[in-house]
């Protein structure tokens, strides 16, 4: 097909990885994971604090909590496929991501600092305001998600997109670190002891991730251009549009050829399975396994600030090592499956994973939990390198693409579940035994170590899942389901 549109950067060199400009790519998720990582550790304590003072609520405000902090979950399933599809059939002078981020990191920049503007007012018309400004921030990150994931894959050679994908991965894990450590900068610049001084510093935080989004989304504009797509700034057409990925040549609109299983009918098949029950036992495993370790993300800054009484720069230091222990721990993960086997590598995981959540119920001083954090990482890197491959091992011939989304599906209900029933758990605890505010966080390390049991009694099930693909066949299953 002709070239109707020329591409604005250099092309890529067969079978080699840019890594300047793969790292200018990753600034588009980098902006997203500043975000999330500072809104998963502030946001469960502005609400408590709004829940509790202005709303007089006592009963229940753990599940309240946990209902509000899964609306981003609930938008992402419903919206990201949506935003995925739209930005393949986007015309643009810009290309067909680019508008998405532009639009959708502008719109969560406004929303982000929004929030921190309200945290510094009180009542219940700003609590109000703030659940709407909330959903506002929630539908921003879910409009550009899928399209700065995608666009990694657009401008690389599929032979080095694996390398391409860590680096992606790498850039999220610094922003969780950056959106981690913003907590602890504020405490130094405010005094936090005091309730002006500690409202304050919240919505520093917010302000801060904020200019720090800033920054990244003008850089990767400056470095990345796409390949026209079409002559306006936002156009959907009726079909997908390719670039080479390779020549960042335009080739034009195609039709749709692939015809997707339908989620119901792939998950019916594995249920109903009689002779091989590996598949579903693996799905609950994985299951269990974030059911428990998502509730990190929703309670550790209520458990650390209310029942050990740190103050939430200590808290957020202690956290900010785990992402950084979890990436350097993807590569060294994989090469101990390729020697004791990936069920084995996962069931170290676990086991890990329920003696540093054991051993952390007697932390309680800051720099020895950041030391427990760290392990937490390193087996969280074994489990999660390893269960999306058993999954891919486990599918029939043909079925890859429906098991990848059993595999999402179970892990997104996790993540959406699980909130709520340990924020209903904690709830429970404080109603029966009558406990002080703050004190029923004493049942959360307990709560993952039951989820993290329940998935290792499941992986003794498992009976399949070790290594029948290369190498070079799993690298191609990672660049074209992991990040969809």
């Amino acid at each position: 097909m002709k070239t109707i549109f020329q591409p604005r950067m250099e092309p890529n060199t067969p079978g080699r990885l840019k890594y300047k400009r793969t790292f200018a790519i990753g600034l588009a998720f980098m902006t997203s994971s500043i975000f999330w990582a500072y809104y998963n550790f502030m946001m469960p304590l502005v609400l408590n604090t709004f829940l509790s003072r202005d709303l007089n609520i006592t009963d229940g405000i753990d599940t309240i909590v946990g209902v509000v902090m899964v609306l981003d979950n609930i938008v992402g399933i419903l919206l990201l496929p949506v935003f995925g599809a739209l930005s393949d059939r986007t015309r643009s002078r810009f290309g067909k991501r680019t508008p998405y981020i532009i639009v959708g990191a502008i719109s969560g920049i406004l929303a982000f600092s929004g929030i921190g503007f309200l945290t510094m007012s009180a009542g219940v018309a700003v609590f109000a305001t703030l659940i709407a400004v909330i959903m506002w921030f929630n539908i921003s990150m879910a409009f550009y998600r899928s399209a700065s994931v995608s666009l990694m894959p657009d401008l690389t050679d599929p032979k080095v997109r694996p390398t391409g994908n860590a680096i992606i991965n790498l850039m999220g894990a610094l922003a969780m670190v950056f959106g981690l450590a913003i907590p602890a900068v504020m405490a130094v610049i405010y005094d936090t002891d005091t309730v002006d001084g500690l409202t304050s510093a919240r919505a520093g935080g917010f302000y801060s991730a904020s200019i720090l989004t800033i920054i990244a989304l003008v850089i990767f504009l400056l470095a990345i251009k796409e390949t026209p797509t079409g002559d306006n700034f936002l156009e959907i057409g009726d079909k997908s549009i390719a670039t080479d990925p390779v020549t960042l040549e335009y080739i034009g609109e195609e039709e749709e050829k692939v015809e997707k299983e339908p989620l119901l009918q792939s998950l019916k098949e594995i249920v109903s399975n009689k002779e091989d029950r590996s598949p579903l036992y693996m799905l609950i495993v994985i299951f269990s396994f974030f059911f428990g370790y998502n509730a990190i993300d929703t309670f550790y800054s209520l458990y650390a600030t209310q029942y050990l009484g740190w103050k939430e720069g200590d808290a957020g230091t202690a956290l900010l090592i785990s992402p950084i222990t979890m990436i350097l721990t993807v590569i060294f993960a994989g090469k101990i499956a390729e020697r004791i086997g990936r069920k084995n590598t996962v069931f170290i995981g676990l086991i890990g994973l329920t003696l540093t959540f054991t051993l952390a119920m007697f932390v309680t001083e800051p720099g020895t939990l950041m030391i427990v954090f760290a392990f937490i990482g390193i087996f969280f890197g074994f489990i999660n390198i390893n269960t999306i491959v058993m999954i891919w091992e486990m599918a029939p011939k043909g079925k890859i693409g429906a098991y990848t989304g059993a595999y999402y599906f179970f892990s997104q209900l996790s993540a959406t579940l699980s909130p709520v029933i340990a924020g209903l758990t904690f709830d429970t605890y404080r109603k029966i035994f009558k406990v002080a505010d703050g004190q029923q966080y004493i049942v959360m390390f307990p709560y993952l170590i039951f989820w993290e049991i329940i998935a290792i009694l499941f992986l003794f099930k498992v009976k399949s899942g070790e290594v029948t693909l290369s190498s070079d066949e799993v690298d191609e299953l990672k660049e074209i389901y992991e990040d969809d």
